[in-house]
């Protein structure tokens, strides 16, 4: 899931770069009077998928087997 979301961010980046000449952010952020950064729906899409690509990657409990 990861994967696919930084993938599909970066499909999705590509495509309005290509279409449009640069990469709209819609998203302004606001808490207060703390302004966030800007942002569209691919760049949370990569965001969250390297965040749980990471996750995966390092609390995985996958058994790697000893080398003989």
């Amino acid at each position: 899931l990861g994967i696919a979301l930084v993938l599909g961010g970066a499909v999705g980046n590509l495509i309005d770069r290509a279409a449009a000449g640069y990469v709209l952010d819609f998203v302004d952020a606001y808490w207060n009077d703390w302004h966030f950064w800007a942002f569209n729906v691919a760049d949370a899409a990569i965001t969250v998928g390297a965040v749980l690509f990471a996750a995966d990657t390092l609390f995985s409990r996958r058994h790697v087997p000893e080398a003989v």
